[in-house]
């Protein structure tokens, strides 16, 4: 790996701290909303039927295996290229912070669906089912460091 000019390095510490910071705030939210469903779920009347439910642990499950194929589209090194070649490397570093907090949110996105299930149906296991399923996101699709430190030593030369 070659070497990142100062500048870029300052930058790329910027953007990844502000990055860390806006998922862990999705991850304490997740785990906020399991705690709550935990201790406060009580069954809500409504006329939903099992199939209802299915269908939104289906949701579920879409959207957590869409974020990994997003992910996969997100890093593409030829869009990464390309995004360096039009805006230079702040501009990757912002898309970088971007396509990060997407990822974030749709794993955001499954702990709230997954609390919704938890309220309807009054169990609150739901909401620990889908708050794993959220943290397995959030873990895999976490931005690393020396992930990014790679990408830019690679496109900065471009």
């Amino acid at each position: 790996m070659s070497e990142i000019s100062g500048e870029n390095l300052a930058e790329l510490e910027k953007r990844y701290r502000t990055t860390v910071a806006i998922v862990l705030g999705q991850i304490l939210i997740a785990l906020l909303l399991i705690l709550v469903s935990w201790f406060f779920v009580s069954k809500v009347e409504t006329n939903l039927t099992a199939q209802d439910f299915t269908t939104l642990w289906v949701a579920v499950l879409f959207i957590a295996i869409g974020s990994f194929v997003l992910r996969r589209l997100f890093f593409n090194w030829e869009r990464l290229k390309n995004i360096t070649l039009l805006k230079g490397v702040k501009g990757l570093l912002g898309t970088l912070l971007t396509n990060s907090v997407i990822l974030g949110l749709m794993a955001e996105i499954v702990s709230i669906v997954g609390f919704l299930i938890a309220i309807f149906s009054g169990n609150s296991s739901d909401m620990f089912r889908a708050g794993v399923i959220s943290l397995v996101v959030f873990l895999i699709n976490f931005p690393r460091k020396s992930v990014w430190k790679k990408i830019v030593s690679n496109l900065e030369k471009v």
